[in-house]
């Protein structure tokens, strides 16, 4: 007899979640929880949650799951420097909560992280090099992490611009180029910000192997290209045979957001490595994505 694995994904709504939802809920025992998107997907037990209330642990602790993947947190780095009080209740409170409850019934926490922990600096960090955020989005995914590491079985996985077709509201960099580019809009791009995409295909398979292998510690899971924006979404347009023109380069600075935006190469040799995984540069990414297109990017 199989006994299935018991998963609870907390923010199933977003792109990584939904995937990671479907794609488990095959042969496991699923739940997933949302705030404001209401996400329900055949197989798997749906919760809506807010993580500014307990009511998550209570969750934790009525389906005692093997594992938790952690993927909820506000997703605009200017957010976090406006509202800097929510963004340290969600990101670092809420996980340290988190953790000692996964700690309390023998779960294993996985903690989806972000390469903004890393300063720009000239080098490429590994997993073992000290992190030092430039903006508070990072700091509090930094405390995150630290937070995470309260329980002991845990695996933090650090990942760079995820971009793939989009199940949630929030649309990936790939998609928000075609879609304007598609209306013949040309659309300000940032020369100055620089970044290693990560396909999405390739994190759910890295997530999902992480969450099966007796693994624990810190895993840099993205792409295997490091570009800036406009390179970017140039190789974007030449892939799906659209008008490069449209791109117009800018400087970061014309847009006079709150966060400063680190340039961060990291190594991902590590998780290649240890795992067998794929992680594609964007290239290769948006030959898939091509491939796989609906009929709106037709």
């Amino acid at each position: 007899m199989v006994i299935e694995t018991k998963y609870l994904i907390i923010g199933g709504s977003g792109s990584v979640g939904n995937l990671l939802a479907r794609r488990l809920s095959q042969d496991n025992h699923v739940s997933l929880t949302y705030r404001s998107n209401p996400t329900h997907i055949e197989g798997c037990t749906s919760y809506k949650v807010d993580l500014n209330t307990l009511e998550v642990l209570e969750i934790i602790g009525g389906l005692r799951p093997d594992i938790v993947l952690h993927l909820a947190a506000p997703t605009s780095v200017d957010w976090h420097e406006t509202h800097r009080d929510e963004a340290y209740r969600i990101n670092v409170l809420m996980t340290r909560a988190i953790a000692e409850k996964c700690d309390t019934i023998g779960a294993k926490l996985i903690y989806v992280s972000t390469t903004f922990v890393f300063p720009t600096y000239p080098k490429i960090f590994s997993e073992e090099d000290l992190p030092a955020p430039l903006n508070f989005y990072g700091t509090t995914k930094l405390g995150g992490e630290m937070a995470t590491r309260m329980n002991p079985n845990h695996i933090i996985v650090r990942t760079d611009q995820v971009y793939g077709w989009t199940a949630g509201s929030k649309k990936s960099f790939v998609e928000t180029v075609l879609k304007s580019t598609l209306q013949g809009q040309r659309i300000e791009v940032c020369e100055d910000w620089y970044n290693s995409p990560t396909y999405i295909e390739d994190l759910s398979e890295s997530l999902i192997k992480l969450s099966t292998e007796d693994k624990i510690g810190c895993f840099h899971i993205t792409g295997d290209s490091y570009l800036n924006r406009v390179e970017w979404a140039k190789l974007i347009m030449r892939t799906f045979d659209k008008d490069e023109s449209l791109i117009v380069p800018i400087q970061s600075i014309k847009l006079k957001l709150p966060a400063e935006r680190p340039n961060v190469k990291v190594s991902n040799k590590k998780a290649i490595l240890e795992l067998g995984v794929r992680l594609r540069g964007v290239q290769d990414g948006i030959e898939s994505m091509k491939q796989r297109r609906p009929n709106d990017f037709a």
